[in-house]
């Protein structure tokens, strides 16, 4: 599938990419555009637009008085989290990155804000900025898949004397983990 979005991207814009990628279409592809341009590449290709401003299905909304992100979005239409606590566990941190007072309601939402800032910085293009910062969405989405298994296996973990031994066990748990994940 092909998928369009406004150029210059930061935390929504990697994230929604990420999440495509790796629950939705393996192989899509990317296009980045500035805002006015998007609707006519849209007519003329057929692309899906997403996190373009402009109140299309997979954009910012807000529902029950909480904003929500594009991440959302994608992740409501394509029924992603339904089964996967850790990645809506990420949805979170993802949404309180990327809409207004969330970097004060979670922490973890911060190193999202410095990544997309800071990497963005070392490019030459989005595509090069989607390739840097994936590597940071697999590693906040297995470290999310951890907490639910060092929440659920505490004991054991507790038991195992190397850090060897508890990350072997981790992995091993967290590859039997309910994901939508494509592999």
């Amino acid at each position: 599938m092909l998928w369009t979005t406004r150029d210059y991207v930061h935390v929504d814009r990697v994230a929604c990419p990420w999440l495509i990628r790796r629950f939705v279409d393996s192989r899509a592809q990317f296009v980045f555009l500035p805002r006015d341009q998007i609707t006519d590449f849209v007519a003329k290709t057929g692309a899906i637009p997403f996190d373009t401003g402009t109140g299309i299905e997979l954009d910012h909304y807000e529902e029950n008085g909480i904003k929500h992100c594009t991440f959302d979005a994608i992740v409501r239409k394509y029924k992603l989290a339904e089964g996967d606590p850790a990645l809506a566990e990420l949805q979170k941190v993802v949404r309180a990155a990327d809409t207004s007072g969330g970097l004060e309601r979670e922490p973890l939402a911060w190193a999202l804000e410095v990544v997309a800032s800071g990497m963005p910085l070392l490019c030459k293009s989005d595509h090069e900025a989607l390739n840097l910062e994936f590597p940071v969405y697999d590693g906040f989405y297995a470290f999310m898949q951890r907490k639910l298994v060092l929440v659920s296996h505490a004991e054991e973990i507790k038991a195992m004397e190397s850090r060897g031994e508890r990350r072997e066990f981790l992995k091993k748990l967290i590859s039997q983990l309910p994901s939508k994940m494509i592999k």
